[in-house]
């Protein structure tokens, strides 16, 4: 027990000093000895112990643009922004998130906790928009950054939407997005939890047409 206490000090003595690796080897006596130095000359070499630290997490890459306030959440992919001198309604692209219904027609599971997370990542906030054109309603196909990253990827890491299974938008990568849905579907994230009873909310909206 004495020893596992000072190999651990040892470890932690070398971590505040720099150092990432301690040296253990038994003298002539068999006494174990533990330094974050060389020991000295000997026959038999010292075994080297190395701590491994978790790579730092990489900081979210965030193109440059105008700024737009995000005004309404309509609901898991679709929002209206306002920038210096202009409104859009902004679809968010390569997701697909639970329909929240129309009319009489209730909505699908998870579109409601959906909704509130794109509103809890850009409610009040400002946003940089990435687009890749105009799409149905004249909405205009955007990834959607906050300083804290790609929204689209967050709500895909969350199992509150999923990768979009129409026509993909001119110039996207999507193996990104699918890395995340693959992830959120084996941890049985959200919607994914459903298994079987999971609906795709493209297959939804051909059983569910608006009139």
């Amino acid at each position: 027990m004495t020893r596992i206490v000072l190999l651990l000090l040892m470890i932690s003595l070398a971590t505040a000093t720099g150092r990432t690796e301690i040296y253990i080897w038994t003298d002539g006596t068999g006494i174990k000895h533990f330094s974050n130095v060389e020991s000295p000359p000997s026959k038999t070499p010292p075994r080297i112990v190395k701590e491994t630290r978790s790579p730092p997490k990489p900081k979210p890459v965030i193109p440059t643009g105008q700024l737009y306030k995000v005004l309404t959440v309509y609901d898991g992919d679709s929002i209206k922004v306002r920038g210096s001198n202009l409104t859009l309604m902004v679809r968010l692209v390569g997701i697909d998130a639970p329909e929240t219904g129309h009319g009489k027609t209730p909505g699908q599971p998870f579109s409601q906790e959906s909704t509130r997370l794109l509103k809890k990542l850009v409610s009040g906030k400002k946003v940089i928009l990435k687009s890749y054109g105009t799409g149905a309603y004249n909405r205009q196909l955007a990834e959607v950054f906050t300083q804290d990253g790609n929204v689209n990827l967050e709500l895909l890491k969350a199992g509150l939407a999923e990768v979009y299974q129409g026509q993909i938008a001119k110039g996207i990568d999507l193996d990104r997005y699918r890395q995340a849905e693959a992830a959120a579907k084996r941890s049985y994230k959200g919607i994914w939890s459903l298994g079987y009873r999971y609906q795709s909310p493209r297959a939804w909206r051909k059983q569910h047409p608006r009139k």
